[in-house]
């Protein structure tokens, strides 16, 4: 009768057990010991902010942390399209291209609030079965917006 080590077929019942725990141990192994990795650059928007192209790479996320890219843009052309208005400056391409161009983005600005009101209806209709009370606070909030 051939033993269990010499018939590569038969096992030991624990055998699959510790091949199994062979195998975790050399992929630990394997792994590296020190996981780092550099947080710059950071890319926000496919703009990439690191030393070669700002002077003050931490200043500028600490700005952007509380005031983003899109939201300073946005006031920027409020106010220059204002000083275009009541200035009565001359329409050249550029300003022409520029007033185009904030004409698009606040009609987009204007479809993304009605899709916004679109979510802010779903959960009033939430509210009204989960938390009547609410709901009839948001109901007085929002009738308050005609009155004003």
């Amino acid at each position: 009768m051939p033993s269990a080590s010499s018939n590569p077929k038969a096992s030991w019942p624990w055998s699959a057990y510790i091949d199994f725990q062979n195998r975790c141990a050399e992929a630990f192994y394997g792994a590296p010991r020190h996981l780092q990795q550099s947080i710059l650059p950071w890319t926000f928007a496919a703009m990439v902010v690191n030393e070669d192209n700002s002077t003050n790479p931490a200043m500028e996320r600490a700005i952007v942390k509380h005031e983003s890219y899109g939201k300073q843009l946005g006031r920027l052309s409020d106010a220059l399209t204002s000083l275009i208005r009541e200035t009565g400056v001359k329409h050249d391409d550029a300003i022409e291209e520029f007033l185009e161009l904030k004409a698009h983005i606040d009609a987009i600005k204007r479809k993304s609030a009605y899709s916004r009101f679109e979510v802010v209806l779903a959960d009033l209709k939430r509210l009204r079965t989960d938390n009547p009370i609410h709901f009839r606070e948001c109901l007085k909030r929002v009738a308050e917006l005609d009155r004003d």
